[in-house]
């Protein structure tokens, strides 16, 4: 698992300097002011959308072949390969006819400029045929996750990022325009997929020969029971997470959904920073389930949860004090975002991580019950209400209904759950819990807002940007490590570095340690 993550966040590094040196490029090339850079942002939301045409199949297979992993040579195992691939070559077919059906429709509907609307339909025809490769090829990521070997996956990313932007820089000086963008995705796409085939077949992840069994209804149906559930769970984060550029767009028009798009690049890579933690121990714990080890679970479950929550209130406070900042110097001064959008943002940060832990634990157990609709209801909720305010607050007011959405919803049936599941006191989980990232959110905001204070009189924005950023994270590690952990957890940290780093661990740990 340490070496899963260590990969993934080097796969996460790797995006991000990515989207930040491709987002000037596509500027440069496109034009802040034509439109097109505002077609590009578009595409990540609208394909969002698309992929719901999975159906929670895909989650669904990733799940169920932890269960069978184990009986390679059972039938059961190679009988769940061939189906879910099955179901996955058919959504790509349906994924590519939606995509060019829909494109038409979808250019009227989100009020595309005329002059842009040809553009729009094609670059979504393009990117839904790269969606439907992804579709295609995603059955060997599923097998690599589920023996635990997502290291794979992401150095392949790693390769993939490279690549993508290798060709889309060479198909923008051939003068493809917005184009290139999807051009360059379909190919990284088909790269990515490879990579994995060849991982899954040198570590013969696939059953022995005479072993695989028949596409079977009966997988069918394990796959389809559990993967409506998966799907209407996924609409629901769809809508929650994802629909805010839609809204923006439709109720404030394509300069407030390309100020949106750059002002929150920052929080969703850094919540992906945060999210990793649970998303890479979604595989080991559904193993730890399913070999029913119930003693070491609940412990593993709760340091995840409290690592997880503290370095959410690190970098949501970091956020806030840096990421207007950021923004100036990302677009050169062409784009001002309000620094309270992003304390508003930093909120939404650690509920969102929070709760991304607890509804994604539920999800392991396959024991989903009324989570199937609450996520459809509270994205539901989230839209009728952004859409009623944001013509009175604008772009804030669409971020705190996210905040208070995510709250009174998945939060608190989240912590509900984890308190029903492990039969540990409802105190326990929702404060207890939280209580080292309460103790770290209250000693990293005054160093922030020293921090903030000290740097007021540098003119340049990069220089105070590196000093800020520089000053608050050095000063963050040490309250994180300190208070932002619980003291099992320090103790093993401690125990398990080099003993050169152990004797400065030791002057941060808590005494006790």
């Amino acid at each position: 698992m340490a070496h899963n993550m260590a990969s993934s966040y080097a796969a996460l590094i790797a995006a991000s300097v990515y989207s930040l040196v491709s987002v000037p490029v596509a500027l440069h090339y496109l034009g802040a002011e034509s439109g097109r850079f505002t077609l590009w942002l578009l595409m990540s939301t609208i394909t969002g959308y698309l992929s719901l045409i999975d159906l929670g199949m895909s989650g669904s297979v990733a799940r169920l072949l932890i269960d069978y992993k184990d009986r390679q040579a059972g039938g059961e195992y190679g009988s769940l390969i061939k189906t879910g691939w099955l179901v996955l070559l058919a959504q790509a077919g349906i994924i590519l006819l939606a995509g060019t059906g829909l494109a038409p429709v979808l250019a009227w509907v989100l009020k595309i400029e005329p002059e842009l609307r040809s553009e729009f339909i094609g670059l979504l025809g393009w990117q839904s045929g790269s969606l439907a490769l992804a579709f295609a090829l995603r059955i060997f990521s599923h097998l690599l996750n589920a023996h635990q070997r997502s290291d794979i996956q992401n150095y392949g990313q790693i390769f993939g990022f490279a690549l993508n932007f290798i060709l889309m820089w060479f198909f923008f000086r051939a003068g493809y325009g917005v184009f290139s963008l999807a051009w360059a995705t379909l190919l990284t796409t088909l790269f990515g997929g490879l990579v994995c085939l060849g991982a899954c077949q040198r570590l013969r992840l696939f059953p022995p020969p005479g072993t695989w069994g028949r596409i079977s209804w009966e997988r069918f149906r394990e796959l389809f029971r559990f993967g409506q559930d998966m799907f209407l769970v996924a609409l629901g984060t769809q809508l929650i997470m994802a629909s805010q550029i839609l809204i923006i767009q439709r109720s404030l028009g394509s300069a407030a959904a390309t100020l949106w798009g750059l002002g929150t690049r920052m929080f969703f890579l850094v919540s992906q920073v945060i999210w990793r933690i649970s998303d890479t121990a979604g595989p080991t714990f559904s193993e730890m389930i399913v070999r029913g080890e119930r003693e070491k679970l609940p412990a593993r479950y709760r340091e995840m949860v409290v690592l997880t929550a503290s370095l959410a209130g690190v970098f949501a406070v970091g956020f806030a004090l840096c990421n207007s900042l950021f923004v100036t110097v990302w677009t050169r001064g062409k784009v001002t975002w309000p620094a309270i959008n992003d304390v508003a943002l930093g909120v939404w940060m650690v509920i969102s991580a929070v709760q991304r832990c607890h509804n994604g634990f539920v999800l392991l157990t396959k024991k989903i019950e009324f989570q199937r609709f609450l996520f459809f209801a509270e994205g539901a909720v989230f839209v009728i209400l952004s859409l009623f305010v944001i013509n009175h607050g604008g772009i804030l007011a669409v971020i705190l209904c996210s905040i208070c959405c995510s709250t009174f919803f998945g939060l608190t049936y989240g912590v509900w759950r984890t308190h029903q599941y492990f039969q540990i006191p409802l105190k326990e989980v929702g404060l207890r819990w939280m209580s080292p990232m309460g103790r770290t959110i209250l000693w990293c905001s005054p160093v922030a807002l020293a921090v903030w204070w000290l740097t007021l009189t540098i003119d340049q924005p990069l220089g105070r940007l590196l000093l800020c950023s520089g000053l608050y994270f050095f000063a963050a590690a040490g309250i994180f490590i300190r208070c932002g952990l619980s003291l099992s957890f320090q103790k093993e940290i401690v125990a398990r570095v080099p003993a050169s780093l152990r004797i400065i661990l030791k002057h941060l740990v808590a005494g006790s340690v």
